[in-house]
């Protein structure tokens, strides 16, 4: 689990460096560009640790993920199958990389879209997103050689609504009102 942490830290802090470096925030606008930079930072090392696998010829990947989708092999599409038997066959180490992990890598993922763009605080936007990318990155890698599971996409749409409603849920503590205004401040509908 720390392995994991450690090479998300480090694809977040690079990607962090070059998005500042872009940016170069003035004094009014620090805290929001500082907070796009890590959401931005996030959704990066998340795609590139999510699509880390077997690539090759554009069309040799084609027809191996044909192959799979005919032969099955390593696609779940039996929900709740996996999660299952990682409660019937309890690992500690193994449950946190894949329940626990599969939400909480998404839950940044709500949040910052809450967050940082006005138009996605509403319950369709939280669950078009929520449920958007999770199916953008199994369907990619069934095409690089990873499993495919229908049970990963519960937890990531999981994740990515938890997310949201722990901005929702902080929007409304006082403690934390003045990061929020922070950062709304000038918030730009861009995505």
């Amino acid at each position: 689990m720390a392995r994991y942490l450690f090479r998300l830290c480090a694809m977040m802090l690079a990607g962090l460096a070059v998005w500042l470096l872009y940016q170069r925030p003035g004094k009014e606008e620090r805290v929001r560009v500082w907070t796009e930079g890590i959401f931005y930072a996030y959704l990066l090392a998340l795609l590139a640790f999510a699509l880390e696998g077997e690539y090759g010829n554009p069309v040799g990947m084609a027809e191996s993920a044909v192959g799979r989708i005919r032969s099955g092999l390593g696609i779940n599409l039996v929900p709740f199958r996996t999660i299952c038997a990682y409660f019937v066959h309890f690992s500690l180490e193994l449950f946190l990389i894949n329940i626990v992990g599969n939400v909480v890598m998404f839950l940044p993922w709500g949040f910052g879209l809450t967050l940082l763009w006005k138009k996605n605080r509403s319950l369709l936007r939280v669950i078009l997103f929520s449920v958007a990318l999770p199916v953008l990155i199994e369907f990619s890698q069934l095409f690089i050689g990873r499993s495919v599971d229908v049970d990963d996409l519960i937890l990531n749409f999981a994740g990515g609504c938890l997310g949201a409603g722990v901005y929702f849920w902080g929007r409304r503590i006082s403690l934390f009102r003045g990061f929020f205004d922070a950062v709304e401040k000038e918030n730009r509908d861009v995505v």
